[in-house]
């Protein structure tokens, strides 16, 4: 976006001087990496892999490399508030719903009942309370490895699913890891 300002103000102002210049900034510009963050936002840059972004309900994920998107329909991923992506065998499910929290329900309190079925179905899981209103669910099925992370936030709840071969411990942790800390929600 900067590089095309840049160019339409040399355009318009057709010098070559100014034209000359324009384009060793730009060099600059590209070269120093120019609109990467700084501070403690630097490390969401070193995230790699592929960026998923849902306008409609304000949430960004930076899945691993490697995963594509399978539901390019825009009416079903607005329906399911996100969309599926697969890899080697692996699944990722991004989804987002509205949450009509009824009498006393909170989000607190909706977390802490997720929790509470997380522990029923999944007899063994491995479930962590990453704070009020978020946490994750580990757990080993005879599908392989199953991760569900959960945020309840400004009346929606995001949760991120995963599924992976149970071949593929590592892999799983380090890609749920970096999954949960590129979440990011409005």
């Amino acid at each position: 976006m900067q590089l095309l300002l840049i160019l339409i103000l040399v355009f318009i102002m057709k010098k070559s001087l100014l034209f000359l210049m324009s384009i060793v900034a730009v060099v600059l510009f590209v070269g120093c990496g120019g609109d990467k963050k700084s501070g403690s936002d630097a490390s969401e840059e070193n995230i790699e892999g592929v960026k998923y972004e849902n306008k409609d309900f304000g949430y960004s994920v930076v899945l691993p490399e490697g995963f594509k998107q399978q539901n390019n329909d825009a009416e079903m991923e607005k329906s399911r508030g996100g969309k599926l992506f697969l890899a080697d065998g692996c699944m990722i499910d991004a989804t987002c719903s509205e949450m009509n929290y009824l009498g006393d329900m909170t989000p607190e309190k909706s977390i802490d009942q997720g929790i509470e079925m997380s522990k029923t179905l999944s007899e063994g899981a491995e479930i962590k309370k990453i704070d009020d209103i978020s946490y994750v669910s580990k757990s080993q099925d005879e599908f392989g490895l199953r991760a569900h992370y959960e945020l309840q936030k400004n009346g929606k709840k995001y949760m991120i699913d995963m599924t992976y071969p149970a071949d593929k411990k590592d892999k799983f942790e380090k890609d749920l890891e970096s999954v949960i800390k590129s979440f990011k929600a409005e």
